[in-house]
């Protein structure tokens, strides 16, 4: 169970809240220093509070939230004691083979997870089932990590051969749809083609594919949800609070897909979309006419040629006027409330002049309108909850969290590597380590 509990608490906790926490604790610093370096700090630096006995199964994570208060980490300590009372709950540990009721036979998908899985979906798979740091390194480091993961799961008995279902999930979950089908479609006597392998079904292995399954809970075992909404109080999707889950409204499913029920109306599962996104693939284009905006966009304005400010357009522009949801737009007030050590930079809904042209960001792929717009209106709703960052959560990151779900700045990024270059530069001119 506990396990779980560190990756989940792993996809909230960038490496930066890693160090203020690791200083938090005072570790020594060649244990910081082998944290911060590992392939997955969240996990290591957990693991390490683990095996000196400060937060665990039985210890708990009162230590943790604590320390997550003091580094003004709110939300992530709120993050934390939920998640561990939830999984503290009987049977949380791993979603049950009524997920979905996939058999398949040993060899077959031995061979599936061996030919078909890259070295770092492997990893991926393995994190969001919540396998340990040593078993994460032995996976990297084997020759052929799908056996590794295989061997892991299957032989170590971690998931039984009744609850492959639970592997096609996180297969899902990850946006490794194509293995997923694949582990979905095969059945006896069939004949699976994939890239150079030809898998042939034994005699003794059936696999029969189910009709659609609907849960009463989240996949994570959660049952509690935010709700997205537009202005109307059409309910669009519900996100579980807990694994971070979408769940869309109005749809009907596919045969095998994965349902919930909430509050009397069916919700599908959505593959996380930022897990197929390329984001080299983002380019802008030029808009000086503001009636060719629409509501949903992600919009840049330029700030006196010194930065870009982003914002979500959550309504069609009327007269020449963008009702928008953004942090605030007021440069001096971010400079000083950022100076300061006050985070607390709001998040806004309102209408501001169109300037004479805008740049709207085209993604390759992106979520509907009503859902990038009622993402939009939760942010506001719960803007107390959430504390401005100049590097991890700025304008940018909100635009491109109701875009695809996931928050990410590329100026963000351009800053943290523009900071590396002037250290390495001090370094090289001062001759200090």
């Amino acid at each position: 169970m506990f396990k779980r509990f560190k990756v989940q608490i792993a996809d909230e906790f960038p490496a930066a809240k890693v160090k203020k926490v690791a200083g938090y604790y005072d570790l020594p610093p060649a244990k910081r220093s082998e944290i911060l370096e590992s392939k997955t700090p969240a996990v290591s630096l957990l693991t390490a509070l683990e095996d000196d006995g400060i937060i665990g199964e039985e210890r708990g994570v009162d230590d943790l939230c604590e320390a997550f208060e003091f580094c003004s980490l709110k939300r992530l300590a709120r993050i934390a004691k939920e998640s561990f009372l939830e999984l503290k709950k009987p049977g949380s540990d791993l979603p049950d083979g009524g997920v979905m009721n996939t058999k398949v036979g040993r060899e077959e998908l031995k061979k599936i997870l061996q030919n078909e899985l890259r070295r770092e979906q492997c990893i991926e798979v393995a994190m969001f089932l919540g396998l340990s740091e040593s078993h994460l390194e032995s996976i990297d480091s084997h020759k052929k990590p799908g056996e590794k993961l295989f061997e892991i799961l299957f032989d170590g008995q971690l998931i039984g051969d009744s609850n492959v279902g639970v592997l096609v999930v996180a297969l899902k979950n990850r946006g490794i749809n194509r293995v997923a089908t694949l582990i979905a479609s095969a059945g006896p006597g069939q004949r699976v083609c994939h890239g150079e392998s030809i898998l042939s079904a034994s005699a003794g292995s059936s696999l029969a594919s189910q009709p659609s399954v609907e849960l009463s809970k989240c996949i994570c075992k959660a049952d509690k949800f935010d709700e997205l909404k537009l202005d109307d109080g059409k309910l669009v999707s519900i996100e579980c609070q807990q694994c971070k889950n979408v769940w869309i409204a109005g749809a009907e499913p596919a045969e095998d897909e994965i349902t919930l029920r909430y509050n009397g109306d069916s919700f599908f599962y959505r593959t996380p979309l930022q897990m197929a996104l390329d984001l080299s693939k983002i380019s802008h284009e030029t808009v000086t006419d503001a009636s060719c905006l629409k509501r949903g966009d992600h919009i840049v304005m330029s700030r006196k040629g010194m930065y870009d400010h982003h914002a979500i357009l959550v309504a069609d522009v009327e007269q020449n006027k963008m009702h928008v949801v953004h942090w605030t737009a007021k440069v001096l007030a971010v400079v000083a409330a950022v100076a300061s050590g006050n985070k607390k930079v709001n998040i806004e809904k309102e209408k501001i002049d169109f300037p004479r042209e805008v740049r709207r960001v085209k993604y390759p792929i992106e979520d509907a309108s009503d859902l990038v717009v009622a993402r939009a209106h939760l942010l506001y709703r719960k803007r107390e909850e959430y504390e401005y960052s100049f590097t991890e959560n700025n304008c940018e990151t909100l635009a491109t969290l109701c875009k695809i779900g996931k928050g990410y700045s590329i100026q963000a990024e351009a800053l943290k590597q523009s900071k590396g270059m002037l250290a390495r530069g001090f370094r090289y001119i001062t001759g200090s380590k």
